[in-house]
């Protein structure tokens, strides 16, 4: 208790739980979340589904910033879910950041089997956990006399087998990473690289929005074990239990 209410706490280091349905709920974490859930203006985040900000990384990565602004200074290590990196959901998060630190390094190490990623010549891209969500390393920080610009950002993209993975970057280390640095730009601030060229021809495109002005959004369960059976007889039968 001492350490959390009295002594300053200048790195933040760890590999925090992910988990979408998150069970980490107060209003004190909350209330630090809604700076994520903002536009760059500050206007609230327009989105209709912004729940994965409440991922418990995402809450683990805004309540170690929380420290480090209060101290001033500080260096915030972790390695977790790299959705954050070019989800736009996540552009309240990114922007956020940058203005709380100076300097915000990126090493992806992908891996993400949902997106079924490979490497740049085809081969295979392996997960350095035995996990489906591909992960990145975020090592930010933040100088005693912050300067009024937004973080300088830069990103190292780590594919490959599982063990050269390790091997990389045991051998590494901040200085020798091969970093390069990233022009963010608004609205989205993506912390990863872009095809401007491609994503302009893209932007000029009809709004999906505007073409289908009726939407939902994509079916999530949890629980599966639970909630889905080949019979309704079954599920009937188990919910009345």
């Amino acid at each position: 208790d001492r350490v959390k209410k009295d002594v300053p706490v200048m790195v933040v280091m760890g590999n925090p739980p992910y988990s979408g349905q998150s069970s980490n709920k107060n209003d004190f974490i909350d209330k630090l979340l809604e700076d994520y859930k903002k536009e760059s203006d500050g206007s609230k985040l327009k989105e209709k589904n912004s729940k994965w900000l409440n991922d418990d990384y995402v809450k683990f990565i805004r309540y170690s910033e929380s420290y480090i602004e209060k101290n001033e200074e500080g260096v915030l290590g972790f390695i977790t879910n790299h959705s954050y990196i070019d989800n736009p959901t996540f552009r309240g998060m990114r922007y956020h950041l940058l203005k709380t630190f100076d300097k915000i390094y990126i090493i992806d190490l992908h891996g993400n089997s949902k997106k079924k990623e490979v490497c740049p010549d085809g081969s295979k891209d392996e997960n350095v956990f035995d996990i489906m969500q591909g992960v990145a390393i975020i090592i930010a920080i933040k100088k005693k006399q912050k300067s009024k610009k937004l973080a300088e950002l830069y990103l190292c993209d780590i594919y490959g087998k599982r063990d050269y993975k390790y091997e990389f970057l045991t051998e590494n280390s901040l200085k020798s990473l091969p970093f390069e640095k990233i022009e963010f730009k608004e609205p989205n601030f993506y912390f990863g690289k872009r095809n401007d060229k491609l994503e302009n021809k893209y932007l000029n495109n009809i709004d999906l929005n505007l073409l289908f002005p009726i939407n939902g959004v994509g079916i999530t369960t949890a629980h599966d074990k639970f909630v889905i059976d080949d019979s309704k007889s079954v599920l009937i039968e188990r919910y009345e239990q």
